[in-house]
């Protein structure tokens, strides 16, 4: 496994280049990738799209834990991936890594949000994995936490709820490849615990989520 990582890890300065190139980017280096100015944080509301949902899952030493008791009273981003993926769940591990490096460069800040990542192949990804995916990405886990499930039967209630559907990938012999056919989403949750945006491959971005926990923050101190 520490070897898919690694190779997986050397792919993502290609597949972060074909990202930009997704976006429409002339230059991620000049614009960061977005092409236009977001509005300001603050200009703009996020309403309530629907409740977050709990279930079962383990931490990346086995213990099993409720889903909601690592969101505590954060603002979260969370993500759906398996880390064999080849392409766009490294993307957005990738941009995940971003938003880290700028929520740290405000404690105050960062102190807010706690970012989880969940798998959905618990086939493959055990909490030893998942642990080695973590490291093997250079990914900053005092805030951000890698999560499985034991089972196909606790992780369905869970991707049932978050709308977050997956295929599982046959050869021409019908034999499971480990790959699936999934449609990236990255979930913000506020401490509600109510979905305020779903970001899809075209809108992760780590400005536009950044600008959205701003938001948030905003809204929340308005409404004190």
């Amino acid at each position: 496994m520490r070897k898919q990582v690694m190779c997986l890890k050397r792919q993502v300065p290609v597949i972060i280049i074909l990202w930009g190139l997704l976006l429409g980017a002339p230059s991620f280096a000049k614009d960061n990738g977005l092409g236009y100015t977001p509005p300001a944080p603050g200009s703009y509301e996020l309403p309530p799209i629907k409740r977050a949902v709990d279930g079962i899952v383990l931490d990346t030493k086995g213990n099993r834990q409720h889903l909601f008791d690592y969101m505590d009273d954060k603002l979260v981003i969370l993500s759906f991936i398996y880390t064999t993926c080849s392409d766009i769940c490294h993307i957005a591990t990738y941009v995940l890594q971003q938003v880290t490096t700028e929520l740290k460069q405000d404690p105050v800040f960062s102190d807010k949000v706690r970012l989880i990542t969940l798998s959905f192949d618990p086939d493959h990804d055990t909490p030893e994995v998942m642990h080695r995916y973590a490291q093997e990405m250079e990914c900053d886990t005092s805030g951000w936490v890698f999560l499985t499930t034991s089972s196909h039967t606790e992780l369905q209630p869970i991707l049932d709820g978050y709308g977050q559907y997956i295929v599982r990938e046959r050869d021409a012999a019908g034999k499971i490849t480990g790959a699936f056919m999934h449609v990236l989403k990255v979930f913000l949750i506020d401490r509600k615990r109510k979905i305020r945006n779903i970001y899809s491959l075209s809108f992760l971005h780590p400005t536009l989520l950044l600008n959205d926990i701003r938001t948030l923050l905003l809204e929340e101190a308005a409404n004190r």
